[in-house]
């Protein structure tokens, strides 16, 4: 481990697309981080919705509450809304990228609220304990299971990463861009691609390689408006090109559950 290695930002995404929460301290359960992208919108097919075409999504603020409600606002949108899933109906199905799984819609009024703000028609849903999202890849073990998430339970970006793709731009990329969930620091730029696996406090993950990157990253992480000199995503590709696109941050499957908090000691290998 190197002198100073450690956990420097913890943050979930409830609602995927959504604004994301920092915190002190981080439960992490099978499907990552606890209440990590575990609601989503969708259009009238039951399709997820995300900021790579509704931007306005990123302003979103979704705070978890009991049994799967929501807490709902936005910057100059409707008064706050809290709504609940209605357990006792059947769940419905819903696609993320491929896959189609079971969840329980939030009702009319979370419906009409999305709707209000997205200017089109939508629903929110939530992912309960039953359903069960399979992670794909080589790294995968036949249990793994993920959210609503694209792929992988965690996202992993470090500091050092950061500050060389700032490095050299008119206007420094903020963090947020990559919305990541766990952030570290005491290691070079993009060491991380080279890692199998990482410890962080006394919990272990394997290391299920790069996120490619998209055109999510160059929207404002607060507003949801698209930057016009297409950053990072241009000094991604002279940094971070691979064959599969431009990457930064590693995906993260959790081999051991607990708890993790900011200033936790990190070692790689």
């Amino acid at each position: 481990m190197r002198s100073g290695a450690a956990l420097r930002q913890l943050v979930t995404y409830p609602l995927k697309s959504g604004a994301g929460i920092g915190a002190a301290h981080a439960e992490v359960t099978r499907r990552g981080l606890q209440d990590d992208r575990r609601w989503m919108v969708i259009d009238a097919q039951g399709e997820f919705l995300t900021a790579r075409r509704i931007g306005r999504l990123l302003s979103v603020r979704a705070e978890p509450l009991e049994g799967g409600a929501l807490r709902l606002s936005a910057p100059d949108h409707l008064s706050p809304l809290v709504a609940s899933p209605d357990l006792d109906r059947a769940p419905i199905q819903v696609t993320v990228w491929k896959d189609r799984c079971a969840a329980h819609d939030l009702g009319d009024a979370s419906a009409d609220w999305m709707s209000r703000l997205l200017g089109q028609p939508c629903r929110v849903v939530w992912m309960p304990e039953a359903t069960q999202r399979a992670v794909s890849g080589t790294q995968a073990h036949p249990r793994d299971i993920v959210s609503f998430a694209d792929g992988f339970p965690i996202l992993l970006t470090t500091e050092e990463s950061l500050r060389a793709v700032s490095d050299g731009l008119a206007e420094p990329v903020p963090m947020a861009c990559f919305r990541p969930n766990i952030v570290i620091a005491g290691y070079e730029a993009f060491a991380e691609r080279s890692w199998s696996s990482v410890r962080i406090g006394a919990l272990e993950f394997d290391v299920a390689g790069p996120c490619v990157r998209c055109q999510m990253t160059v929207r404002h992480p607060a507003t949801g408006a698209r930057r016009t000199d297409g950053q990072p995503l241009a000094r991604l590709a002279e940094l971070q090109a691979t064959r599969k696109g431009v990457v930064f941050g590693v995906n993260l499957i959790p081999r051991q559950l607990g708890t993790l908090r900011v200033g936790d000691p990190v070692l790689v290998s």
